[in-house]
Protein backbone atom coordinates (compact mmCIF):
# COMPACT_ATOMS: atom_id res chain seq x y z
CA UNK A 1 0.00 0.00 0.00
CA UNK A 2 1.27 3.44 -0.94
CA UNK A 3 0.42 5.11 2.53
CA UNK A 4 2.08 8.03 0.84
CA UNK A 5 -1.45 8.93 -0.98
CA UNK A 6 -2.88 9.30 2.42
CA UNK A 7 -1.55 12.13 2.63
CA UNK A 8 -4.84 14.00 1.09
CA UNK A 9 -7.63 11.39 2.91
CA UNK A 10 -10.63 14.01 2.37
CA UNK A 11 -10.63 11.83 -0.44
CA UNK A 12 -11.57 8.38 1.33
CA UNK A 13 -15.01 7.52 3.24
CA UNK A 14 -14.75 6.78 6.91
CA UNK A 15 -14.84 2.82 5.94
CA UNK A 16 -11.95 3.26 3.26
CA UNK A 17 -9.87 4.96 6.28
CA UNK A 18 -10.89 2.16 8.78
CA UNK A 19 -10.11 -0.88 6.78
CA UNK A 20 -6.25 1.25 5.73
CA UNK A 21 -5.63 2.06 10.03
CA UNK A 22 -6.79 -0.63 12.23
CA UNK A 23 -4.30 -2.66 11.85
CA UNK A 24 -2.14 0.30 13.27
CA UNK A 25 -4.83 1.49 15.75
CA UNK A 26 -5.16 -1.81 17.27
CA UNK A 27 -1.34 -2.07 17.33
CA UNK A 28 -1.17 1.52 19.19
CA UNK A 29 -4.03 0.35 21.56
CA UNK A 30 -2.21 -2.23 22.70
CA UNK A 31 1.10 -0.58 23.19
CA UNK A 32 -0.48 2.31 24.96
CA UNK A 33 -1.78 -0.59 27.41
CA UNK A 34 1.58 -1.74 27.99
CA UNK A 35 3.42 1.51 28.14
CA UNK A 36 1.09 2.09 31.18
CA UNK A 37 1.94 -1.16 33.04
CA UNK A 38 5.85 -0.21 32.89
CA UNK A 39 6.93 0.56 29.50
CA UNK A 40 7.83 -1.11 26.13
CA UNK A 41 5.15 0.19 23.48
CA UNK A 42 7.62 1.01 20.89
CA UNK A 43 8.56 -2.59 20.58
CA UNK A 44 4.84 -3.11 18.98
CA UNK A 45 4.50 0.11 16.91
CA UNK A 46 7.97 0.13 15.34
CA UNK A 47 7.55 -3.57 13.68
CA UNK A 48 3.67 -2.73 13.14
CA UNK A 49 4.48 0.30 11.02
CA UNK A 50 7.35 -1.69 9.16
CA UNK A 51 4.96 -4.58 8.45
CA UNK A 52 1.95 -2.16 7.11
CA UNK A 53 4.41 -1.00 4.61
CA UNK A 54 5.45 2.59 5.92
CA UNK A 55 8.35 3.65 3.75
CA UNK A 56 11.80 3.88 5.89
CA UNK A 57 12.17 7.64 5.18
CA UNK A 58 8.53 8.36 6.92
CA UNK A 59 9.22 5.31 9.47
CA UNK A 60 10.50 7.11 12.77
CA UNK A 61 9.11 10.04 12.36
CA UNK A 62 5.48 8.23 12.22
CA UNK A 63 6.38 6.38 15.31
CA UNK A 64 7.67 9.81 16.51
CA UNK A 65 4.30 11.39 16.52
CA UNK A 66 2.77 8.77 17.87
CA UNK A 67 5.31 8.05 21.03
CA UNK A 68 5.31 12.00 21.23
CA UNK A 69 1.03 11.65 21.74
CA UNK A 70 1.54 8.82 23.83
CA UNK A 71 3.82 10.04 26.31
CA UNK A 72 1.84 12.93 28.13
CA UNK A 73 -0.62 10.70 30.23
CA UNK A 74 2.13 9.73 32.14
CA UNK A 75 3.77 13.20 32.54
CA UNK A 76 0.22 14.99 33.70
CA UNK A 77 -0.31 12.05 36.22
CA UNK A 78 3.12 12.85 38.07
CA UNK A 79 2.31 16.51 37.40
CA UNK A 80 -1.26 16.55 39.17
CA UNK A 81 0.36 14.37 42.06
CA UNK A 82 2.93 17.02 42.50
CA UNK A 83 5.80 14.49 41.92
CA UNK A 84 8.10 16.77 39.27
CA UNK A 85 11.04 16.81 40.64
CA UNK A 86 12.15 19.60 42.31
CA UNK A 87 14.34 21.83 40.38
CA UNK A 88 14.38 25.16 39.68
CA UNK A 89 11.84 25.32 36.59
CA UNK A 90 14.75 27.42 34.59
CA UNK A 91 16.99 24.39 35.13
CA UNK A 92 14.84 21.88 34.18
CA UNK A 93 13.90 24.01 30.73
CA UNK A 94 17.36 23.76 30.07
CA UNK A 95 17.59 19.91 30.31
CA UNK A 96 14.75 19.10 28.75
CA UNK A 97 15.67 21.54 25.93
CA UNK A 98 19.12 20.05 25.45
CA UNK A 99 17.57 16.53 25.30
CA UNK A 100 15.32 17.59 22.82
CA UNK A 101 18.12 19.38 20.57
CA UNK A 102 20.27 15.98 21.83
CA UNK A 103 17.65 14.11 20.07
CA UNK A 104 17.10 15.89 16.97
CA UNK A 105 20.65 15.57 16.28
CA UNK A 106 19.91 11.71 16.19
CA UNK A 107 16.80 12.58 14.24
CA UNK A 108 19.11 13.95 11.71
CA UNK A 109 21.62 11.24 11.38
CA UNK A 110 18.84 8.58 10.94
CA UNK A 111 17.65 10.37 7.64
CA UNK A 112 21.01 9.98 5.95
CA UNK A 113 21.10 7.88 3.12
CA UNK A 114 23.40 5.26 4.69
CA UNK A 115 21.13 4.29 7.30
CA UNK A 116 17.75 4.79 5.65
CA UNK A 117 18.47 2.38 3.00
CA UNK A 118 19.81 -0.47 5.19
CA UNK A 119 16.79 0.48 8.08
CA UNK A 120 14.56 -2.46 7.29
CA UNK A 121 17.83 -4.61 8.17
CA UNK A 122 18.77 -2.46 11.06
CA UNK A 123 15.19 -2.53 12.63
CA UNK A 124 15.16 -5.93 13.64
CA UNK A 125 18.43 -6.07 15.04
CA UNK A 126 18.19 -3.05 17.38
CA UNK A 127 15.01 -3.77 18.54
CA UNK A 128 16.37 -7.27 19.69
CA UNK A 129 18.98 -5.89 21.74
CA UNK A 130 16.42 -3.12 23.16
CA UNK A 131 14.24 -6.73 23.94
CA UNK A 132 16.87 -7.89 25.91
CA UNK A 133 17.34 -5.01 27.90
CA UNK A 134 13.88 -5.09 28.22
CA UNK A 135 13.84 -8.88 29.45
CA UNK A 136 16.44 -7.93 32.18
CA UNK A 137 14.53 -4.96 32.97
CA UNK A 138 11.34 -6.20 33.59
CA UNK A 139 11.91 -10.04 35.16
CA UNK A 140 15.13 -9.65 36.97
CA UNK A 141 15.92 -5.51 38.01
CA UNK A 142 12.37 -4.56 38.81
CA UNK A 143 11.24 -8.47 41.21
CA UNK A 144 14.56 -7.60 43.07
CA UNK A 145 13.76 -4.23 44.29
CA UNK A 146 9.66 -4.78 44.89
CA UNK A 147 11.59 -7.52 47.18
CA UNK A 148 13.52 -5.33 48.93
CA UNK A 149 12.30 -2.20 49.52
CA UNK A 150 8.31 -0.48 49.55
CA UNK A 151 8.13 3.12 48.64
CA UNK A 152 7.44 5.76 50.66
CA UNK A 153 8.10 9.97 50.50
CA UNK A 154 11.28 9.56 51.56
CA UNK A 155 11.87 7.90 47.91
CA UNK A 156 11.30 11.93 46.53
CA UNK A 157 14.86 13.90 46.26
CA UNK A 158 15.11 17.07 48.10
CA UNK A 159 15.73 20.02 45.99
CA UNK A 160 19.58 20.00 47.01
CA UNK A 161 19.89 16.41 46.50
CA UNK A 162 18.58 16.55 42.98
CA UNK A 163 20.66 19.39 41.95
CA UNK A 164 23.98 17.96 43.45
CA UNK A 165 23.06 14.38 41.68
CA UNK A 166 22.21 15.99 38.27
CA UNK A 167 25.82 17.74 38.09
CA UNK A 168 27.62 14.55 37.58
CA UNK A 169 29.64 14.97 34.42
CA UNK A 170 29.13 11.22 33.35
CA UNK A 171 25.40 11.14 33.97
CA UNK A 172 24.86 14.16 31.74
CA UNK A 173 26.30 12.70 28.85
CA UNK A 174 24.87 9.03 29.09
CA UNK A 175 21.53 11.49 29.16
CA UNK A 176 22.83 13.52 26.20
CA UNK A 177 23.11 9.55 24.38
CA UNK A 178 19.91 8.39 24.84
CA UNK A 179 18.38 11.68 23.81
CA UNK A 180 20.47 11.25 20.30
CA UNK A 181 19.41 7.49 21.04
CA UNK A 182 15.63 8.36 21.11
CA UNK A 183 15.76 10.77 17.83
CA UNK A 184 17.84 7.91 16.05
CA UNK A 185 15.57 5.20 17.05
CA UNK A 186 13.60 5.13 19.87
CA UNK A 187 12.20 2.36 21.39
CA UNK A 188 13.80 1.47 25.21
CA UNK A 189 14.15 5.09 25.55
CA UNK A 190 11.99 5.57 28.71
CA UNK A 191 13.89 2.56 30.33
CA UNK A 192 17.08 3.76 29.35
CA UNK A 193 16.20 7.08 31.06
CA UNK A 194 15.65 5.87 34.10
CA UNK A 195 18.37 3.23 34.00
CA UNK A 196 20.89 6.25 33.54
CA UNK A 197 18.67 8.50 36.28
CA UNK A 198 19.09 5.21 39.27
CA UNK A 199 23.01 5.35 38.00
CA UNK A 200 23.17 8.87 39.36
CA UNK A 201 21.90 7.57 42.59
CA UNK A 202 18.21 9.64 42.27
CA UNK A 203 15.74 7.69 44.24
CA UNK A 204 12.82 5.77 43.22
CA UNK A 205 9.71 8.11 42.85
CA UNK A 206 12.28 11.18 41.28
CA UNK A 207 14.00 8.71 39.01
CA UNK A 208 10.29 7.66 37.71
CA UNK A 209 9.30 11.45 37.26
CA UNK A 210 11.96 13.10 35.76
CA UNK A 211 12.55 10.52 33.61
CA UNK A 212 8.41 11.21 31.99
CA UNK A 213 10.09 15.18 31.56
CA UNK A 214 13.26 13.77 29.71
CA UNK A 215 10.91 11.03 27.40
CA UNK A 216 8.42 14.35 26.00
CA UNK A 217 11.90 16.35 25.40
CA UNK A 218 13.68 13.95 23.40
CA UNK A 219 9.99 12.92 21.90
CA UNK A 220 9.21 16.86 20.94
CA UNK A 221 12.57 17.52 19.91
CA UNK A 222 13.07 14.56 17.15
CA UNK A 223 9.41 14.82 15.81
CA UNK A 224 9.63 18.70 15.52
CA UNK A 225 12.56 17.91 13.08
CA UNK A 226 11.47 14.94 11.26
CA UNK A 227 8.24 16.51 10.42
CA UNK A 228 9.72 20.14 9.39
CA UNK A 229 11.26 18.19 7.31
CA UNK A 230 7.75 16.10 5.89
CA UNK A 231 9.59 12.93 6.85
CA UNK A 232 6.11 11.78 8.52
CA UNK A 233 2.88 10.49 7.97
CA UNK A 234 0.29 13.19 9.95
CA UNK A 235 -2.73 10.63 9.61
CA UNK A 236 -1.23 7.88 10.70
CA UNK A 237 0.89 9.20 13.61
CA UNK A 238 -1.95 11.37 14.96
CA UNK A 239 -4.27 8.49 14.50
CA UNK A 240 -1.86 6.08 16.06
CA UNK A 241 -1.28 8.27 18.90
CA UNK A 242 -5.42 9.11 19.94
CA UNK A 243 -5.05 5.04 19.95
CA UNK A 244 -2.23 4.72 22.32
CA UNK A 245 -4.17 7.04 24.56
CA UNK A 246 -6.96 4.60 24.88
CA UNK A 247 -4.87 2.15 25.37
CA UNK A 248 -2.93 3.59 28.15
CA UNK A 249 -6.01 5.07 29.47
CA UNK A 250 -7.68 1.61 29.75
CA UNK A 251 -4.10 0.41 31.29
CA UNK A 252 -3.91 3.07 33.72
CA UNK A 253 -7.45 2.26 35.37
CA UNK A 254 -6.67 -1.40 35.68
CA UNK A 255 -4.93 -2.72 38.83
CA UNK A 256 -2.20 -5.31 37.13
CA UNK A 257 -0.39 -7.34 39.38
CA UNK A 258 0.07 -10.27 38.59
CA UNK A 259 -0.79 -10.31 35.27
CA UNK A 260 1.85 -7.70 34.64
CA UNK A 261 4.48 -10.83 33.69
CA UNK A 262 1.96 -12.23 31.13
CA UNK A 263 1.37 -9.24 29.18
CA UNK A 264 4.89 -8.07 29.10
CA UNK A 265 5.73 -12.50 27.39
CA UNK A 266 2.71 -11.48 25.18
CA UNK A 267 4.24 -8.60 24.08
CA UNK A 268 7.78 -10.14 23.37
CA UNK A 269 6.05 -12.99 21.60
CA UNK A 270 3.81 -10.46 19.54
CA UNK A 271 7.41 -8.13 18.71
CA UNK A 272 9.55 -11.46 17.76
CA UNK A 273 6.41 -12.36 15.28
CA UNK A 274 6.22 -9.81 13.65
CA UNK A 275 10.00 -9.44 13.39
CA UNK A 276 9.92 -12.56 12.12
CA UNK A 277 7.01 -11.54 9.23
CA UNK A 278 9.40 -8.83 8.50
CA UNK A 279 12.68 -10.59 7.57
CA UNK A 280 10.54 -13.64 5.98
CA UNK A 281 9.88 -10.96 3.02
CA UNK A 282 13.77 -11.37 2.70
CA UNK A 283 14.34 -15.17 3.20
Amino acid sequence: MDWTQLADFRSLSLIELILRLWPLCLAATAAGFVDSIGGGGGLITVPTLLNIGVPAPLLLGTNKCLSTIGSLPALIRYARAGLIPPLPRSELFLFALATALFSAWGASVSQLPFILTRLPILVPILLSMVMVIMLRRWFWVEPRRRRQQTLTPQDLDSSVELHKKMKKPLGRALLAAVGFYDGLFGPGTGSFFLNVFESMGLKTITANAITKIFNFASNIGALLYLSSQGRWLPLLGVAGGACYLVGNYVGAGLVLKRGQNVIRVIVLLATGALLLKHISRYL
